[in-house]
């Protein structure tokens, strides 16, 4: 069979590095493709050539077995190539049906034909699953509705390829499966999709044949039925992970924090927990569980209506993330990019930005100091980057989560609590980031983690408090071997007598 699209030895290279080097690739027409690959080792820069954000140095490319060169992504979706890409692209205050037919809308003369609108985004909506009207706007909708608004949109392009890059890094279990039966659908319809995810479940349920590259190489192209997971994750990483987590054991010392009858009126209710020196905590429940509101409440980013935390016997003031990092706190937020990073400063900003009144004499920054506390923990967490004046937003995922964690490591924290700490990352980088966790743990740091997946919970903790609608249902001690059925089900509400 004749590819829809093939790739021949592409190299593509930018000042000083080369991105990919003779890398080939072939999509077969209603095939699904996974590409994998840690971050940084080429995958975007090869969805780019393929949609026409960039043109290779070398190679060829070929649609339906004839050489094309996309000078844009718009030449790209002329021709029937599409990509929904994780950062999403919809238009908040326009409709759904505008956003269905962005650049594409139905007009008479100079006006918007609005009745040939709405009947064509009814259709596409009737196809995608959605019952919504195609007249709200599309800031109301969930982020896996927007999702599928965006895949809608390259249906109404009549996208021949879709590609999706890391389509359920944000969408909660229900909207995650979906998207999956969508996926499914589509590949009924002979659409064919290049599949990005880190979640290595999703690409061996979802897949036909899977593509790692590794350092702008390609490294291996194999059907699903012909690889497991575990070797899936050595071609992606250059090594075998004998252990994901790598947990050891850690003798508690006294309690670092305590929080009592937390309560925040209409969020969550009634929540009490502590954390023990050594002692890893998860936080678990589904997406909209309350999780994340109530680490910002015990953090001081958020207020609380009534309850008490402590650490080391030290009440902190309400609402006050300065009264925390004094007490010795530190939270890496779930949303990196938002609320931890300034992507647009360098890594030394960032990872200094906590400890610059400690760096300070009489108004005068000390940059040798800063430097020098800098290039340590670059060199202690394995960050990737030619320099410590590299801007932020140019890392990976992971990287750039390791300067979220480091910036907090400079505090000499009592208390790390990280939100969703692996989301977005890939394989090798989650690794670093478990052993890092489990490291402080050793060093007597007490660590609340929040998180999504159930496997990183149940791997890294000592303790999982289950969340549901804002309260706590229930607490497991890992040692007592409780079972992921155990933690789901109270983290659907449903409490065992």
């Amino acid at each position: 069979m004749q590819p829809l699209i093939e790739l021949q030895n592409i190299t593509k290279t930018f000042p000083g590095v080369t991105a990919l080097s003779n890398v080939s690739f072939s999509l077969l027409t209603g095939e699904i493709h996974a590409l994998c690959g840690e971050n940084g080792a080429g995958k975007s820069t090869m969805i780019k050539i393929i949609t026409g954000a960039h043109l290779s140095n070398s190679g060829e490319y070929l649609l339906d077995g004839e050489r094309v060169r996309f000078k844009s992504t718009q030449e790209g979706i002329a021709m029937g190539v599409s990509c929904v890409y994780q950062e999403l692209s919809i238009v908040p205050e326009q409709s759904v049906a505008k956003n269905l037919f962005i650049g594409n809308l139905p007009m008479k003369g100079t006006i918007i034909d609005y009745k040939t609108l709405y009947a064509k985004a009814k259709d596409v909506l009737k196809e995608l699953g959605l019952d919504i009207s195609p007249k709200i706007h599309a800031g109301t909708l969930s982020v896996g509705q927007q999702q599928m608004i965006e895949i809608g949109r390259a249906l109404t392009r009549k996208a021949r390829c879709i590609i999706m890059d890391e389509p359920t890094s944000s969408l909660s279990e229900s909207e995650t499966d979906t998207l999956l039966k969508l996926i499914f659908k589509l590949k009924q319809k002979n659409i064919a999709l290049i599949y990005i995810s880190h979640k290595l479940d999703e690409v061996m349920h979802l897949a036909d044949r899977i593509t790692v590259i590794r350092d702008g190489e390609n490294i291996v192209t194999v059907d699903k039925k012909d690889i497991t997971e575990k070797q899936l994750v050595a071609y992606m990483i250059g090594r075998n992970l004998e252990n994901m987590y790598n947990k050891k054991k850690v003798a508690f010392g006294d309690v670092v924090i305590d929080v009592k009858e937390l309560t925040s009126k209409g969020v969550f209710q009634n929540v009490s927990f502590d954390v023990r020196a050594g002692e890893i905590v998860g936080f678990f429940g589904l997406i909209g569980a309350g999780r994340s509101e109530i680490m910002r409440a015990v953090f001081g980013v958020d207020k609380y209506s009534s309850g008490e935390i402590t650490i080391a016997g030290r009440t902190l003031r309400r609402g006050s993330p300065n009264s925390s990092i004094a007490a010795g706190m530190g939270f890496a937020t779930e949303d990196r990019k938002k609320d931890g990073l300034m992507l647009q400063l360098s890594i030394l900003l960032n990872m200094t930005i906590v400890k610059l009144r400690d760096l300070n004499f009489f108004g005068i920054v000390n940059r040798k100091k800063q430097r020098e506390i800098t290039d340590k923990y670059i060199g202690s967490i394995s960050i990737k980057t030619p320099s410590p004046n590299q801007l932020t937003g140019n890392l990976s995922g992971g990287n750039q989560q390791k300067v979220v964690v480091a910036k907090w490591l400079m505090t000499a924290p009592k208390v790390l609590i990280v939100d969703e700490p692996t989301r977005g990352i890939d394989i090798g980088s989650k690794a670093e980031i478990y052993t890092l966790l489990g490291e402080l743990a050793e060093q007597g740091v007490a660590v609340i983690i929040v998180s999504s997946e159930i496997e990183e919970i149940m791997g890294l903790s000592d303790k999982v408090i289950t969340i549901y609608e804002g309260r706590e249902t229930a607490q497991f001690k890992m040692s007592d071997n409780p079972t992921r059925e155990d933690i789901l089900e109270a983290a659907l509400g449903v409490v065992q007598e």
